[in-house]
């Protein structure tokens, strides 16, 4: 306990004295001489210089800049930090020239500590909250439609069922699945999206890979595992690590590993996309997913067209 004490507090305190007070020494009694900053392909990796030049950049656009850490959670060697800022857009940021428009951003960043120091991060927040707040882009004031409603529609649209799964640090995790998409064949790439309450997320977070598995017919009693609760989900069903660490299950008719790229914050959920550096299939009927049931769809028969 002591220990997790001493790491929030150093969090905070150099939190507050490099983004609220522009002290950037402070990040050097927390961060180690390596330590290398993650954001997805979209953003290079950052190492301790280059991240303090971000922040140089940050503070001079919003010079009133406060950053408050509403939630700290510890996983061993790793925490995860939620935290939200706000601030007057004052300076040149991303192109836009000074708006004057108070700003307000809210995210996740998940350190790994190598003894006393932060050696890696990733970091995840609402892009589009931002954009919108700068005016970069704009959202339509319209009355929101009734969620049940939105939920009906979802009902009437047929997806397969996939389990999702990632190493962590040698432990498999994984849970059930059905936003699951493909983005492009070239290059191959999909996305999944996992709701953020769910105990397998920050552990997606922290992975470099994932697996898909595309669940045959018979596959009714993994899917009911691995959209539950349970504490060893994986202690029924037999797996193998793929080339990259990813848990991917027997008996499945479609299996992936993805390389993860951007993990993009969209309401309750988080949207993984990556690159697909493993495929393969089987000639099996898919398990679908439709209207709160499943089926086995092999005996139907495919209409004409």
């Amino acid at each position: 306990m002591t220990r997790t004490l001493d790491r929030t507090a150093r969090i905070r305190s150099a939190w507050q004295a490099a983004w609220d007070q522009g002290r950037l020494e402070a990040l050097d009694e927390l961060l180690s001489p390596g330590y290398v900053r993650r954001r997805g392909p979209a953003a290079a990796p950052q190492d301790r210089e280059q991240f303090k030049d971000s922040v140089r950049a940050v503070r001079r656009a919003f010079p009133d800049l406060r950053t408050e850490i509403e939630e700290i959670v510890e996983d061993g060697e790793r925490l995860a930090i939620r935290w939200r800022s706000t601030g007057r857009h004052t300076g040149d940021f991303l192109g836009v020239p000074p708006t004057g428009r108070p700003v307000e951003v809210s995210g996740a960043t998940f350190s790994r500590f190598d003894g006393a120091a932060v050696a890696e991060e990733w970091v995840t927040f609402d892009s589009r909250q931002l954009l919108e707040a700068l005016g970069i882009v704009t959202t339509t004031k319209e009355a929101a439609v009734e969620a049940d409603l939105v939920r009906g529609v979802h009902r009437k649209f047929i997806t397969g069922v996939t389990v999702v799964t990632c190493d962590d640090d040698g432990k498999p995790r994984g849970l059930a699945v059905n936003a699951f998409a493909s983005i492009s064949l070239d290059p191959p790439m999909v996305l999944v999206c996992v709701q953020r309450s769910s105990t397998t997320h920050p552990a997606l977070h922290r992975a470099t890979h994932l697996g898909i598995n595309i669940l045959a017919a018979d596959q009714l009693d993994v899917a009911r595992t691995f959209a539950s609760k349970a504490d060893d989900k994986f202690a029924p069903h037999p797996w193998t690590p793929g080339g990259h660490g990813s848990p991917l299950l027997d008996g499945c008719c479609a299996q992936l590993e993805v390389e993860i790229g951007e993990r993009l914050e969209a309401g309750s959920h988080t949207v993984f996309t990556g690159r697909v550096v493993f495929a393969s299939h089987d000639d099996l009927a898919p398990l679908v997913y439709s209207g709160g049931g499943f089926f086995d769809i092999s005996q139907t028969a495919p209409l004409p067209w």
